[in-house]
């Protein structure tokens, strides 16, 4: 994790800055994580000791998001998290545990985030309960591509192939919904048209077998984000692993909603 130097301290940090430069943003993420669907972006610089504009660009800098943006992808996940773990809980309901004010406004960021509406996520776990979902392409229409090597953790997946997403999206973190990608299930490799507007590469793996939960709201991901946009045709690999504190973002897009018959 790249350590920021607070304001007035020395150009070269010393391991006590670094060791408290982290701590400060290790508590304003818990803070944020924890308190959610109460807090503001002020309230997150103001733990964090800046001003919101100097706040906001330091984060933004940091993890690659805003922290308005942060925040709305943290209250989404939650809210899948919480419709599915009753079905019987009101939309409506899980809209103001969150923190949004209105029905009307949950439902559309959480449709833009995670590619279908609220109430449908519950009958999409029964679907993907009821039987995997098979390998598909949302094709991109670039010129060029990207070959993909696909590096797992070893011994990932011991019942079996896991499943793959690769997908391009418009920024280096998983908000909103990607642009083109593939679902592989069986192979460590993929060919990606080149996708104009959405050139930052980002994978998530899922192993067989896995509950709908870890599917649909994965507690632990592990996941791969290529470091730079991709402009031209070439080769990459990307490297999965547990999400870490460099990328706090959490998977929004319920992937199995992507499928296109």
């Amino acid at each position: 994790m790249t350590a920021i130097t607070p304001p007035g301290a020395a150009s070269t940090p010393t391991p006590t800055d670094d060791a408290r430069t982290a701590a400060r943003w290790a508590s304003v993420l818990d803070l944020a994580r924890g308190r959610s669907a109460e807090l503001g972006v002020e309230d997150l610089a103001e733990q964090a000791g800046y001003s919101p504009f100097h706040f906001s660009r330091l984060f933004t800098t940091r993890y690659r998001v805003s922290p308005g943006r942060y925040l709305t992808a943290l209250r989404i996940d939650a809210a899948k998290r919480m419709l599915l773990a009753d079905e019987t809980l009101p939309v409506v309901d899980v809209a103001t545990e969150v923190g949004f004010d209105s029905l009307s406004s949950f439902s559309r960021r959480f449709r833009a985030g995670v590619g279908l509406p609220p109430a449908s996520l519950r009958r999409l776990a029964d679907q993907v309960a009821g039987r995997p979902v098979r390998p598909f392409t949302i094709t991109g229409d670039g010129a060029g591509a990207i070959a993909v090597g696909l590096d797992l953790p070893a011994g990932f997946s011991p019942r079996g192939d896991p499943s793959v997403w690769v997908g391009w999206y418009p920024h280096p973190a998983p908000i909103g919904l990607p642009r083109a990608g593939m679902l592989l299930r069986g192979r460590l490799d993929a060919r990606l048209p080149l996708c104009p507007g959405a050139p930052f590469l980002l994978g998530f793996a899922v192993p067989a077998h896995a509950s709908v939960e870890e599917q649909l709201v994965p507690a632990a991901p592990v996941v791969a984000v290529h470091p730079a946009p991709l402009l031209a045709a070439g080769a990459v690999t990307l490297r999965f692993g547990p999400q870490d504190g460099s990328s706090p973002v959490p998977l929004l897009s319920a992937l199995p909603s992507l499928r296109r018959s």
